[in-house]
């Protein structure tokens, strides 16, 4: 059968075998790997949709337009992109929640569910190793807001938290961890240990510095972040129109839900994010 001209970048293992699938790495033969950091190896008007979810906000913000319009290149005239990122408004609006909640009614729940706002505030950011703080939080032997986190997380936070009860140890939970921050940046991350392990050689006095720069720089930490005003801008600006904010099962692109990478099993892979489509000009 015939590919769509449907094409899912950044896709880490979120694909579909109707859909052209691209990566910085993989071993899968339904995806084609490249160096999306330098472009996209396709030729201008090729695509009728472009989607990528939770890959721009690993952008700088200042390579962000850059990276749009690249997908704007490969789309076809009237051609959808659809956009997935983590939403800023969604986060600070919770986080003020619970701190209102903190201050005015203090309980154990609130307390838990402000910690948790917390890290998706910061940890993303300032972790230094792959899933920082919140996987420690995922794997708390007991967690009195699981339902609360787990209905931010999705797909990936129930799966993080289900191998960690499920007994299975470090192994599984470590495994999870690798196909949940399974991404475009991966191989950038894997050059840049490499890079990191030269340098302990020659100076093993820089080896933690160059181990935790070599993570900062791999693409797993959030460069910038996105509301739905500033998302809608950023595609104006690079030459789209007609941006909507849709839900996860809600789409223009036919068919939508019949390829499953928002929403799979009945979980939304990223419930809490921004859902944004837009059409080339």
């Amino acid at each position: 059968m015939a590919k769509l001209n449907y094409l899912n970048v950044g896709c880490g293992n979120k694909t579909h075998t109707d859909w052209v699938n691209i990566d910085m790495a993989s071993n899968s033969p339904d995806v084609i790997v490249a160096n999306i950091l330098k472009g996209m190896p396709f030729p201008d008007n090729t695509f009728d949709v472009v989607y990528h979810s939770q890959v721009l906000e690993h952008f700088p913000k200042e390579r962000a337009h850059a990276f749009i319009k690249e997908c704007c290149r490969v789309l076809k005239p009237n051609g959808i992109i659809r956009v997935v990122v983590p939403d800023l408004e969604n986060i600070v609006d919770e986080y003020k929640n619970y701190l209102n909640k903190c201050l005015e009614s203090p309980s154990e729940m609130n307390e838990a569910n402000y910690d948790w706002m917390m890290l998706e505030i910061y940890d993303q950011t300032v972790r230094n190793q792959t899933g920082g703080n919140m996987v420690e939080f995922l794997r708390q032997p007991k967690m009195i807001n699981e339902d609360f986190v787990i209905g931010r997380t999705g797909f990936v936070g129930n799966d993080i938290r289900s191998s960690y009860l499920s007994g299975g140890g470090g192994r599984s939970v470590s495994d999870t961890l690798k196909k949940a921050f399974s991404s475009m940046f991966m191989f950038k991350k894997a050059v840049n240990f490499g890079v990191s392990k030269l340098r302990q050689k020659l100076n093993p006095f820089r080896s933690t510095n160059s181990k935790v720069g070599a993570f900062r720089m791999g693409g797993e930490v959030h460069l910038w972040m996105y509301d739905r005003f500033s998302l809608a801008r950023l595609l104006k600006e690079c030459g789209f129109e007609n941006v909507s904010i849709v839900s996860p099962t809600e789409s223009r692109i036919p068919k939508w839900s019949d390829y499953e990478l928002d929403v799979k099993g009945g979980f939304v892979h990223d419930p809490t994010s921004l859902f944004a489509e837009a059409v080339k000009k």
